[in-house]
């Protein structure tokens, strides 16, 4: 008797040997389902950090409290996030958010504790070119599984800014100067949120969101992204 089962797995196989999957990067065959993007060699390229990162504002140098980095920026963490941020590559957040969950358990973050999870925006003109925005893609992934309250409504982003990418670490600071703005302080008064992004560079952009989100009455604003420039 053939089962529903049966009749799954062999569509399932009829459409991996119609469309086989290959690896984003090397473009290696994948032969399991299991196996979705990239191949065993090139997600152990990714870099992971041997301990739990965390940069606290101690010395007053950022707004945020503390930030918490999944991967360090090496030749793989480059090439994904470049294909997820300019290539259309949404499915990538399939690969990159186990891997986030993975980290807070294992280095118990107290994600928890925050009352918000929230992406950094993008501005209206550069979310129509892009179609969408990656950082929420992430943020909206976390939220589900950890059962904290998304929201992409407590910051605007009101200054096209240039691409990060293309300047120095002061130039860098100085564009994101008067970037965000809040929507609704009452929406944050005394709460706290935790950040979202895809990678920490300067920590500029992360630390004009959250030097805003204070000024509105935020109680503890914390930063987690996919990736790390050290």
């Amino acid at each position: 008797m053939v089962t529903y089962g049966m009749l799954q797995d062999f569509l399932q196989g009829a459409i991996e040997l119609i469309f086989p999957d290959n690896c984003l990067l090397c473009r290696q065959f994948l032969n399991s389902r299991h196996q979705r993007q990239l191949c065993p060699s090139c997600l152990g390229s990714l870099e992971f950090n041997p301990a739990l990162f965390s940069r606290q504002s101690t010395n007053g140098s950022f707004a945020f409290d503390q930030s918490w980095s999944v991967c360090l920026y090496n030749e793989t963490a480059q090439r994904l996030l470049h294909n997820f941020k300019y290539n259309s590559k949404t499915s990538l957040s399939k690969t990159f958010v186990p891997l986030m969950i993975d980290y807070i358990d294992r280095h118990r973050i107290p994600i928890h504790k925050f009352d918000f999870i929230s992406p950094i925006p993008l501005h209206p003109v550069r979310l129509r070119e892009r179609g969408y925005n990656q950082s929420a893609l992430l943020s909206h992934a976390l939220s589900q599984h950890y059962e904290i309250l998304h929201t992409e409504n407590l910051l605007i982003r009101q200054k096209k800014t240039q691409t990060q990418t293309e300047l120095g670490a002061k130039q860098r600071w100085t564009n994101m100067n008067g970037a965000f703005r809040i929507k609704n302080s009452t929406d944050i008064v005394g709460r706290s949120v935790i950040l979202i992004d895809d990678l920490f560079t300067t920590g500029a952009t992360l630390h004009n969101a959250a030097e805003i989100l204070k000024a509105a009455g935020a109680a503890r604003v914390g930063v987690l992204t996919f990736s790390l420039t050290i």
